[in-house]
């Protein structure tokens, strides 16, 4: 296949993520969000009068970031950037020295005006194989980059 035309179908699996989850990469992440000051993701004291856990955790909103990675990956900036989605629930605490695989599979193509949207079901698990964080993504491909219909 030539360019970035490429067919997707329901079943299609997507290249997995895999991220190491550091106390570094945590609190870079935090600091990028403008987060200064002890909170639950950057001192293990402030976790566990919060949350009654051991040591940090690391926020919802970093492995949001890294699904939306994997899908941005996928799809390509161009199409993602301008039509992406991502839903995505947080079942268990990722920690520190975990390492999160995010997984994606397409589970349908739909035909809209512009192209065609492709929905993907998402997983996020750790080296355990416990399932941190499930959802859904999607993005509509504009017509240029699907094949012609036969």
């Amino acid at each position: 296949m030539g360019g970035l035309i490429r067919s997707y179908a329901a079943g299609d699996e997507l290249p997995p993520l895999v991220k190491e989850m550091t106390q570094e990469a945590i609190n870079l992440f935090e600091g990028s969000a403008g987060e200064s000051g002890p909170s639950q993701f950057t001192d293990e004291e402030t976790a566990r009068e919060t949350l009654g856990t051991e040591g940090t955790v690391a926020s919802g909103r970093m492995s949001l970031s890294f699904a939306i990675e994997m899908l941005r990956r996928f799809f390509g900036s161009q199409v993602y950037n301008h039509s992406g989605t991502v839903d995505l629930r947080f079942l268990r605490p990722v920690r520190p020295g975990d390492t999160i695989t995010f997984t994606g599979q397409i589970v349908g193509v739909t035909r809209e005006v512009n192209g065609s949207r492709v929905s993907v079901e998402l997983k996020a698990e750790n080296q355990r194989g416990d399932t941190t964080g499930v959802g859904q993504g999607s993005a509509v491909v504009p017509n240029a980059y699907l094949p012609p219909d036969e």
